[in-house]
């Protein structure tokens, strides 16, 4: 367990799940979420790992040949209890804003990724990870994103699932996972490690 002294909570270790290539979900339109009348991400056209930059990665997967789903539930309710008992006027609508803004649960997703990759016992040639959200590379260096400079990326950009195409939603549906969407008592990170 990791203990996180900003929220004075432990957090576990993500438990992952194996699963087949036919339980991934692959849809174009999921491309299009970044960027249509009701919706545009600011990160859409702006960044290296985004839409549209971001590759279609269907038949790029179905190169590799082990899938593995690691994912946390990080539950809001005992979050908004736990920041009211210290500051009991804060509405639960600023706690939840405040808590969207913070990086910790993706800061954990990439230790336990590479912890993951550390301990992974099977022989493979080549990795390929899908994070959750936008890369965040150059900004944890306090750098820009070398996109809107018109320079190449610093580094690999870092693919979410949802920015190669694929349905996040549906793909946990099929590995029997419950996911509560929009989150309004839980939040949730997933990552996507595919071995060949």
């Amino acid at each position: 367990m990791l203990f996180n002294k900003e929220f004075e909570i432990f957090i576990p270790y993500m438990p992952y799940i194996q699963l087949t290539l036919d339980k991934i979900v692959f849809d174009p339109l999921v491309q299009t979420f970044c960027n249509n009348s009701k919706f545009r991400c600011p990160n859409y056209g702006h960044s290296w790992g985004c839409p549209p930059e971001a590759p279609y990665l269907e038949k790029e997967l179905a190169k590799y040949e082990k899938f593995f789903l690691i994912y946390y539930e990080f539950n809001l309710n005992n979050y908004i209890t736990k920041i009211q008992e210290r500051h009991p006027r804060r509405s639960k609508q600023k706690i939840l804003r405040s808590f969207y803004r913070k990086t910790y649960m993706r800061d954990h997703l990439e230790k336990e990724v590479y912890k993951f990759l550390e301990e992974f016992n099977g022989h493979y040639d080549d990795e390929l990870i899908l994070w959750d959200g936008p890369c965040r590379l150059c900004y944890k260096e306090n750098l820009r994103c070398t996109h809107d400079e018109t320079k190449p990326c610093r580094y690999e950009p870092r693919y979410s699932m949802e920015a190669v195409g694929i349905n996040v939603d549906k793909t946990v549906k099929n590995v029997n996972l419950e996911m509560e969407w929009p989150p309004t008592h839980h939040a949730y990170r997933f990552g996507l490690i595919c071995f060949k």
